[in-house]
């Protein structure tokens, strides 16, 4: 099965329910009351790299942003940057999409792959599934207890998390805290979805790699500096460019690549360049409203909650979102 097929096939939409707000409709961009959009995002870069303003970016530096940009403008070399779908996910979806299946059969797909199983156990030893703590080691109770729901965030995360290069010098702080944030934007997508009529999963992998573009760029970036040599230690002046300027068109040419379905791929567009006092669509509105509350979750809460907590009220968003981001784990 091709990748298109197969996210075609994985993210149909259900139909949305009579009265609820559908994706024909648009909805205006309004800014937070105490936050404007490029604060946020200026605020979250400063986040990610830990800002140093004593420094700027190298000649040699500005090379390297050159050449990663020119590459990843070509398909060919986007997809080498990105994962390859490991074979037995199609399987798992095929399987969970078959009413007639049962927990047996996802549990003897799953124990095919020794990475998935692992991916499940730790899943299903979190906070977020499993609040009491007390440890899950059996493949078929995990499976039990994560549910349908529970293997389908598995398998996005086995999607995204091959993109961040782990061996990394940088991993430690930035690609952690990208991949934390990621995590964290699905779930505010998936949370706030069916309140707006919105189906769940495919709001959850929207949010889950939004930010595909960032994580690809900070990647490549990370394998060019490296073979730059160790002269010089890249910060936010080598990092922040290209995330600036390039990386939302980024994304979006990913998921387009990847064959998205057109609604999560539109959404991702409709970042591009994104502006106050536009109309764009629910799914848009959710991924920018989802994606500058988990922002702030990391850049405000701790240091101006009130400021944080009237972002969630100025986006009708779950009063207890940032309750339940404190129970993600940041790596499955």
């Amino acid at each position: 099965m091709g990748v298109a097929s197969f996210f075609n096939r994985l993210l149909q939409r259900n139909a949305v329910s009579e009265g609820q707000e559908g994706s024909f409709s648009r909805t205006l961009v309004i800014e937070p009351s105490s936050l404007s959009l490029s604060q946020s995002h200026d605020l979250y870069l400063n986040y990610l790299f830990e800002v140093d303003t004593g420094s700027r970016i190298s000649v040699p530096q500005k090379l390297v942003l050159e050449i990663v940009l020119n590459s990843l403008k070509k398909k060919e070399n986007r997809m080498n940057a990105v994962p390859r779908l490991p074979t037995v996910i199609p399987k798992l979806i095929r399987s969970l999409r078959d009413p007639d299946s049962a927990i047996r059969d996802y549990v003897n797909i799953v124990k095919k792959d020794p990475a998935m199983s692992a991916a499940v156990l730790k899943l299903a030893n979190s906070a977020y599934f499993n609040p009491s703590n007390q440890h899950m080691g059996d493949i078929d109770r995990a499976v039990m207890l994560l549910g349908v729901a529970g293997l389908r965030s598995v398998l996005s995360a086995a999607v995204m998390q091959p993109i961040i290069q782990r061996d990394s010098p940088y991993f430690s702080l930035t690609g952690k805290r990208m991949w934390q944030h990621s995590l964290h934007c699905a779930i505010a997508c998936e949370v706030t979805a069916p309140k707006r009529g919105l189906e769940p999963f495919s709001m959850y992998l929207m949010g889950l790699v939004h930010d595909v573009g960032k994580i690809t760029l900070f990647s490549e970036l990370c394998k060019q500096f490296k073979l730059n040599g160790n002269q010089e230690q890249p910060g936010f002046h080598a990092f922040s460019p290209l995330m600036r300027t390039f990386a939302p068109q980024l994304g979006f040419l990913i998921a387009r690549d990847w064959g998205l379905p057109d609604e999560v791929c539109d959404a991702l567009k409709e970042q591009i360049e994104l502006q106050p006092g536009q109309t764009i669509s629910p799914e848009g509105v959710l991924l920018y409203q989802a994606n500058t509350a988990c922002e702030a979750y990391v850049t405000l809460h701790k240091t101006s909650r009130a400021q944080a907590m009237g972002i969630l009220k100025d986006f009708r968003l779950p009063d207890d979102l940032y309750q339940t981001l404190d129970t993600v784990e940041e790596d499955l």
